[in-house]
C-alpha cells in the first residue's frame, strides 16, 4: 500500500491512501486516527485501519492533490552521511570509509514534496542532489539491535538530500539545511511490499539523464544497523524517518562539478516505490 501526505493549506495536511482511481482520505474517514501522519503511525492499529477501506474508491483524485513532504515538516528526519564508496566533490579531501554511521538532521523547512520546486540558493552555485532510501518509522525504541531493527519500520520512500556544497565544507548542518534544497516522497510504501530494503534499485537523473544508479546493497551501513545505531543514541519514535546515504554520481563528484541550475528537473527513482520528481528554481531575493 501507498500512504501519502496532501497538502491543504498553510501548516495543514491531511493522509491519504492511494487507490486505482485516485486517494483515499483518511483523514476526513478517520479523523481521530489518521489527523496527521505521525498520529497516524503512532497508533499500534494502523495496518488494520488500511484494511477497514480496502476496496474503496478515492475520495480525490490523483490529478487533484498537492503533494506535502511526507513527515518533513512535522516528523524527525535523520540522514546517514558516507554509506556508499564513492569519490566525493572536487577540491574536497577523500574522507576514510567510517567506523561508525555518520549522521545529521534535516530540520523543517528543508524538505519539499513531490514534484514542488526546489530552490537554487542564491549564495552559491554548488547545489547538488542525492538519491537515497528512506525508512519511514512504525516503532521506537532504545537500544534496538541490528536483527531487530527492520520491526520498526513501517515502510519505505524515496528521498533526495539536497546539498550546497561549499556551505557543506565549513559546516555539514548548513550545507544540508538550505530553505527547500531536498525533496521526500512521492509516498510511503508499506514494509510488506518491500522484501529486502538492501537489494533495491537506487537512481538520480537530471534532465533525464542517469547520474546516479546503484543497488542499495552496495551500503556500508545497512538500514537495520543505521536504525540500531541511532536507538543507542536517541529514543526512535513513531514518525521518525531516516535517510540512508547517497551513492556515486552526484554533482560534485564530476569534473567539471554539474551542480543543479534553475530550469532542471531532478528525480529520485527507488524500485519498488516509483519515482519522486522536482523542478529547479531560483531562489527570489
Amino acid at each position: 500500500m501507498r500512504l501519502l501526505e496532501i497538502a491543504v493549506g498553510e501548516g495543514s495536511n491531511r493522509v491519504g491512501l492511494v487507490v486505482d482511481d485516485g486517494v483515499v482520505d483518511l483523514t476526513a474517514r478517520f479523523p481521530d486516527r489518521a489527523s496527521t501522519f505521525t498520529a497516524l503511525l503512532a497508533d499500534p492499529g494502523w495496518r488494520s485501519l488500511l484494511d477497514e477501506v480496502n476496496g474503496a474508491s478515492g475520495d480525490l483524485a490523483s490529478d487533484e492533490i498537492v503533494f506535502a513532504p511526507l513527515l518533513g515538516d512535522t516528523g524527525r528526519v535523520f540522514a546517514a552521511g558516507l554509506n556508499y564508496e564513492k569519490r566525493y566533490p572536487v577540491g574536497t579531501e577523500q574522507p576514510p570509509t567510517p567506523k561508525y554511521p555518520p549522521w545529521f538532521n534535516k530540520v523543517p523547512g528543508t524538505l519539499v514534496g513531490h514534484e514542488q520546486p526546489l530552490l537554487a540558493p542564491t549564495v552559491s552555485e554548488s547545489f547538488d542532489y542525492e538519491a537515497e532510501l528512506a525508512a519511514v518509522l512504525g516503532g521506537g525504541g532504545r537500544h534496538v539491535p541490528p536483527d531487530r531493527a527492520l520491526e520498526l519500520v513501517a515502510g519505505w520512500t524515496c528521498f533526495n538530500d539536497g546539498s550546497v556544497r561549499h556551505w557543506q565544507r565549513h559546516s555539514v548542518s548548513a550545507g544540508k539545511n538550505f530553505e527547500r534544497s531536498g525533496s521526500i516522497g512521492p509516498w510511503m510504501v508499506t514494509a510488506d511490499e518491500i522484501d529486502d530494503p538492501q537489494d533495491l534499485q537506487l537512481l538520480a537523473r537530471v534532465d533525464g539523464e542517469e547520474r546516479q544508479h546503484a543497488s542499495t546493497g552496495e551500503m556500508i551501513f545497512t538500514a537495520a544497523e543505521i536504525i540500531s545505531y541511532l536507538s543507542d543514541i536517541i529514543e526512535l519514535r513513531p514518525g521518525d524517518v531516516i535517510a540512508t546515504g547517497s551513492p556515486e554520481g552526484t554533482g560534485g563528484s564530476f569534473d567539471p562539478p554539474r551542480f543543479l541550475t534553475p530550469g532542471q528537473t531532478v528525480e529520485v527513482e527507488v524500485s519498488g516505490i516509483g519515482t519522486l520528481r522536482n523542478p529547479v528554481v531560483a531562489e527570489q531575493d
